[in-house]
């Protein structure tokens, strides 16, 4: 709260935190990647590959739709390209951003086929509504960290420098919290849905700062999920 408090220049402004109401404890199954390549520059092909394989396992074991949720446009691309071949075997619609449609549009034709699967970049992280079991899980491939090199970002990291902070805690942290919360709460949208959160960014358990990621979490359970335990611990069909 301290931040966005901060972020919009009102720092004596009254906040209040109010509960979800929500029963996220009996509605909701969380997964954490435990065996997930460390999301490099240098390791862009094993991660790829990782992404490849537990999206296409875990969105073809769900019944209901899934929404794949990325951070960079080439790595949906990359990712999406050797997955198309799996979705498409399985007769499940594939649906990408950037392919013609606007987000209202894809958003519609995701809800309609009601066991589609939608990968989709920042915009999709907001604002998408899509009740009921068309919409049973969302996977997060990587944490949301805002690329540093952007230069509207570089000005604002040096002026947190002069004034003596450090930019990665007092801003690019804060604001992938903010936006991994947002991409969370696609998924239960009213208080009978029920779905499946899939997080395969291994940071989240090596990181010191994983643990702030984890613990805005909607529930304080979850599971490891690895290649070599889905099949045991990863749930199929539908999400009722």
């Amino acid at each position: 709260m301290e931040h966005l408090v901060a972020r919009l220049g009102a720092p004596r402004a009254r906040t209040e935190q109010v509960d979800s109401p929500f029963d996220y404890e009996h509605h909701l199954e969380v997964f954490i990647a435990a065996d997930a390549p460390e999301p490099t520059p240098n390791n862009t092909e094993a991660y790829t590959q990782y992404l490849v394989d537990m999206v296409t396992h875990c969105a073809l074991e769900v019944n209901g739709g899934s929404l794949v949720l990325f951070t960079s446009y080439g790595e949906m691309q990359r990712v999406a390209r050797l997955c198309a071949t799996h979705f498409h075997a399985s007769s499940r619609p594939f649906l990408i951003q950037g392919e013609g449609a606007p987000r209202s549009v894809l958003t519609k034709q995701f809800q309609k086929a009601g066991n589609g699967i939608l990968f989709g970049t920042d915009s999709f992280w907001t604002g998408v509504d899509v009740p009921g079991s068309a919409l049973s899980q969302v996977i997060i491939a990587r944490l949301p960290f805002k690329n540093p090199s952007h230069p509207l970002l570089e000005a604002k990291h040096e002026w947190i420098r002069d004034h003596g902070g450090s930019p990665f805690v007092d801003m690019t942290l804060p604001d992938a919290l903010i936006q991994f919360r947002q991409g969370i709460g696609r998924l239960i949208r009213n208080q009978q849905d029920r779905g499946v959160l899939t997080l395969l960014d291994g940071r989240l358990l090596k990181k010191p700062y994983g643990r702030q990621f984890i613990s805005i979490l909607p529930k304080n359970n979850f599971t490891r999920l690895t290649r070599e335990n889905r099949i045991h611990v990863f749930p199929q069909g539908n999400m009722d």
